[in-house]
């Protein structure tokens, strides 16, 4: 299994594709081709690229596809999972005040 196709399978209740998952790889400096293992599993740069995945659902507000979709009253699960491992590694906190996520540097 590939990188990508390992994120992909971590948000299987959301489709996405490629196109909204490279992204993330590519800024945390992981390649979507390359083997999925344990270490790539735990590594910082997965763990974060996943925690910007959840990000974009969450950005996506109204995000509906293959008859999934990530609405404002879900996305607090998702907020708190990338948050959890933002604060890990010392990054910036996404905020859900008001309904509407957004990035809160502390």
């Amino acid at each position: 299994m590939t990188i990508i196709e390992a994120l992909r399978k971590s948000v299987s209740n959301y489709p996405l594709k490629d196109d909204n998952v490279e992204p993330h790889l590519i800024k945390r400096g992981l390649s979507k081709n390359a083997e999925f293992t344990a270490e790539v599993a735990n590594s910082a740069e997965y763990e974060l690229a996943y925690a910007d995945t959840l990000k974009s659902l969450c950005n996506s507000f109204n995000l509906s596809q293959s008859g999934a979709s990530v609405t404002v009253p879900n996305i607090r699960p998702l907020i708190s999972i990338a948050n959890a491992i933002y604060a890990r590694y010392g990054e910036a906190l996404i905020s859900d005040e008001g309904g509407v996520p957004t990035v809160k540097i502390l």
